[in-house]
């Protein structure tokens, strides 16, 4: 091999090309002659062909291969040395020992561009800049790019692979910013940062590298966007040290090992990721270690979706994961997880696992799928979930911790075994929350276990809606069970508890239930629709004060633990407007009144005209009384009554007045003789329905015979025949429906209710209904004017005044407002009055003297208040 080292240069050639063919007249016979003849800007073209030589760029040149790549190859026993800002183009460069550096860049801005460099790794040292594109790294031994010192590098459109190390590393401070570039095949770590490095990436993908596809330790810091990380060996992230890890975009695929793990002191945001198939955990923060994740995803994991423990911390928002193995978030250690609209599963164990002294909060998330329980403690792990849902996962909830687990306006639905299950020892905090159809019980206290239970709904257990064992005391208040097929509350032998402003409705069995030694205290309970109240044991020693009973077949309460409204009959209507929730001034008239007569027509023809808006839906009310006039007085002539359909279809949105409206119409009724007494029985799918063979005849017969003389109104017919059901027990409830009506036509009004598109669906359902519904009254949507009609009604009902500023502010609120599916009409009303009057109590609780009036006006500032939270 010649041995020509070019150690100086000359400064001018007379050309801007200098050409280098050896054995060629007037060509240079050598690159390093070539590179002596060249001044700086000057191109040296090398003609096709092997040349053996050691250089030493250090001019600021051009080396170009004059036939494009491929054509022109440089070996060298010694690295090739670039020292200035020079260019090489299409050039390759082959190494003797893929070991040593076969390309080393030490000062200067130098540009490779479309080369191929082959049996050796290039290294860019000191403050010097390199710039890569389109160019193939393959065969070096330990790494295939290596960044030291202060170093600038950039890989664009750039392959490495067949590496036997790592593919990219960076280390001190050198900066590495990659460009749609592909690292493959490598036999470490496909990109690697260390020091006070960073890596850029942009684009591109790190695919089969033998340990973890990205590694961040010491103090470095790697951001990526858009870029692949695929079946790496290892993880394909792993950040250490107090490493920083940003990847917006990513997917992070096939890992042998985790998908993502944080250790030590490092942080690690991704913001739309996905991690999918990992072959352990998903996410792991371990140590001290951070971790962020925004709009991302983590599947199908062979461990855990996410693991935190030691004192890790994450946070979640937006995030969905699922399809793991074993639980999708598993809290260990002192760890601490925050998340915002999670979504969590399925999976084959828990949706939330917390053990040790781990803290958790859930906001606004779904728990779902999960084999397990959607959400599980143990030890002293401290769980907070507010705003979420939990569906459809074999346990709801289950405590097994000696920290309270605290619950607040969620949602646990369709679970197959318990909906909450406090473990021995365990506490709950539930407020404002629902657990509807649980495979057992809805709630479950068990031994010496206890809590609050505040203002929330247990509907539809498969078993009973609350259960208390022994040495169990949960404090409940101003919660309701309901259509439970066992009892309503089951307080076993030894068990207590208090239970305070409740309501139990519909049980199967007598809805309460109290076992040898049992000594809970029920307050102000209303019992209601049910064959027997109470079913207590000989030995036990319960306290009952002030018990309200409904529509309770048999009584074994003592008369002194009845209130003054339970030692009599209740009127049914009643008892049906206070399960819907309506208030008792709202009902007095219906509920507690004498039957209407013909004298007081004229004042209930006065209350339908004083509704708020329906003007349509008043004309058809109107007209149907003179049709009845007519009829009644046909009928006192002798001569025959005309065909005549006294039921209704009420098809509107919610908050329409359907059922202020049914409510009237009984009243009317009935003070034509048309009806006995009027009244209103209320009904929908979960009262009519049962949830075995031979259980739905009689439940929809009992609340039809409520209904006698009066009207049987049915809110959501439709959900009686769903979609695609042919076999749901609704049809037997709609056969037993129909039959009664033709039985008692004459004795009672159904009017069915819902959503337009829906009711025209259901009474074309059966040719019974469709014979026996054939008139509709259309409750149209509220408008902005009739909106704050039903304001200003709200205000001189309750004794506030609008002031003139404050009805134009609730007139554009209402304009502004989406009047889309799911708005609310007069419920929406309704909800800004209560707003306002809250912010105006607020306002004045204030002021240290306040006058009456400002007691009694609203303001537009409390409009502003509602309209923030409407």
């Amino acid at each position: 091999m010649a041995r020509n080292v070019l150690r100086g240069r000359r400064p001018g050639a007379g050309t801007d090309i200098i050409r280098v063919a050896p054995g060629e007249r007037g060509a240079a016979q050598s690159i390093a002659a070539g590179l002596r003849a060249a001044a700086d800007g000057q191109t040296v073209l090398l003609a096709p062909g092997r040349y053996d030589e050691e250089l030493l760029v250090d001019a600021a040149v051009r080396l170009r291969a004059e036939r494009g790549p491929g054509s022109v190859s440089l070996a060298s026993r010694t690295p090739v040395r670039i020292t200035a800002a020079a260019t090489l183009t299409d050039l390759t460069l082959a190494g003797a020992d893929p070991g040593e550096p076969l390309l080393r860049i030490e000062e200067g801005s130098a540009e490779l561009v479309g080369c191929g460099l082959l049996g050796g790794r290039i290294e860019v040292t000191g403050q010097a800049r390199a710039v890569l594109r389109d160019c193939r790294l393959t065969g070096a031994r330990l790494a295939g790019l290596y960044a030291t010192g202060g170093a600038v590098v950039l890989l664009e459109r750039c392959v490495v692979t067949d590496i036997d190390g790592i593919g990219v590393v960076a280390g001190e401070s050198a900066q590495v910013t990659f460009c749609d570039t592909w690292i493959g095949a490598v036999t470490g770590s496909g990109v690697r940062a260390r020091g006070t490095a960073r890596f850029e990436l942009a684009g591109g993908t790190v695919a089969a590298a033998g340990r973890n596809g990205i590694s961040a330790e010491e103090s470095a810091s790697v951001a990526g966007r858009d870029v692949v990380v695929s079946r790496s060996g290892g993880d394909s992230v792993f950040a250490s040290g107090s490493a920083r890890v940003e990847l917006v975009g990513c997917r992070l695929t096939d890992a042998a090992a985790a998908g993502v793990v944080a250790a030590d002191h490092s942080k690690l945001v991704l913001t739309r990721c996905d991690v999918d198939r990992a072959g352990a955990t998903g996410v792991v923060c371990r140590d001290e270690a951070e971790v962020s994740i925004d709009a991302g995803s983590v599947r199908g994991c062979a461990g855990n979706g996410l693991f935190v423990t030691d004192h890790g911390a994450v946070t979640l928002t937006g995030t969905a994961l699922g399809d793991s193995t074993y639980s999708v978030l598993h809290v260990g250690g002192a760890g601490r997880l925050s998340a915002t609209g999670a979504w969590l599963g399925p999976c084959a164990e828990h949706g939330l696992h917390a053990i040790g002294t781990g803290r958790a909060e859930l906001t606004g998330g779904r728990v779902y799928g999960c084999g397990l329980a959607g959400l599980s403690t143990a030890d002293s792990a401290e769980v907070t979930v507010t705003g979420s849902v939990l569906a459809g996962n074999r346990n709801g909830v289950v405590v097994g911790g000696t920290r309270p687990v605290r619950l607040t306006e969620c949602v646990v639905d369709a679970s197959g075994r318990a909906g909450v299950q406090v473990g021995v020892g365990g506490t709950v905090e539930l407020a404002d929350c629902r657990i509807d159809r649980a495979g057992t019980a809805g709630i479950v206290f068990e031994q010496d276990s206890g809590g609050t239970v505040d203002r929330c709904a247990v509907h539809d257990a498969s078993g009973s809606g609350i259960v208390v064992w022994t040495g169990a005391k949960p404090q409940v208040t101003a919660t309701s069970c309901t259509a439970g097929a066992k009892n309503a509350l089951f307080v076993a032998e030894g068990g207590g508890g208090r239970y305070v402003d409740c309501v139990f409705t519909g049980s199967g069995y007598p809805a309460i239930h109290i076992g040898a030694g049992a000594t809970p205290a029920v307050i102000r309970a209303r019992i209601r629709d049910t064959e027997l109240d109470v079913d207590v044991d000989p030995q036990a020693r319960p306290s009952f004060e002030e018990i309200r009973l409904t529509e309770v077949a048999r009584s074994l309460l003592p008369p002194a633990a009845l209130a003054a409204a339970g030692r009599s009959e209740v009127p049914a209507a009643a008892g049906a407007a206070e399960a819907a929730g309506v208030s008792a001034t709202e009902t007095t008239a219906a509920a507690e009144a004498v039957t209407p007569t013909e004298a007081d027509l004229p004042d209930l023809l006065a209350e339908l005209d004083a509704l708020v808006g329906l003007d349509r839906v008043k004309q058809d009310v109107q007209a149907q009384i003179k049709l009845m006039q007519t009829v009644r007085r046909r009928q006192q002539a002798g001569l025959a009554s005309p065909p005549l359909s006294r039921h209704l279809v009420f098809a509107g949105n919610p908050g329409t007045g359907k059922t202020t409206v049914a409510r009237l119409y009984g009243r009317l009724l009935a003070a034509l003789g048309m009806l006995e007494r009027g009244h209103l029985i209320e009904a929908d799918r979960t009262t009519m329905v049962g949830e075995y063979v031979g259980h739905t005849g009689p439940r929809t017969r009992a609340v039809f015979r409520r209904a006698l003389g009066g009207v049987l109104f049915i809110d959501e017919a439709y959900s009686l025949v769903p979609p695609g059901h042919t076999n749901d027990f609704g049809q037997e409830a709609i056969a037993t429906l129909v039959k009664l009506m033709e039985d008692h036509r004459d004795d009672v009004v159904v009017i069915v209710a819902g959503y337009p598109l829906e009711m025209s669906r259901f009474v074309a359902s059966n040719p019974g209904l469709a014979s026996r519904f054939s008139r509709t009254m259309s409750f149209e949507d509220y408008g902005p004017a009739e909106l704050t009609g039903i304001v200003e009604a709200q205000c001189r009902r309750h004794e506030y005044q609008l002031a003139e500023d404050a009805r134009t502010a609730v007139h554009a609120l209402f304009a502004a407002m989406d009047h889309g599916h799911g708005f609310g009409n007069g419920r929406a009303a309704r909800q800004v009055f209560q707003r306002m009057t809250e912010h105006q109590a607020q306002r004045v609780a204030d002021l240290a003297d306040p006058s009456t009036d400002d007691l009694l006006r609203l303001t537009a500032s409390d409009v502003s208040a509602a309209g923030s939270v409407a």
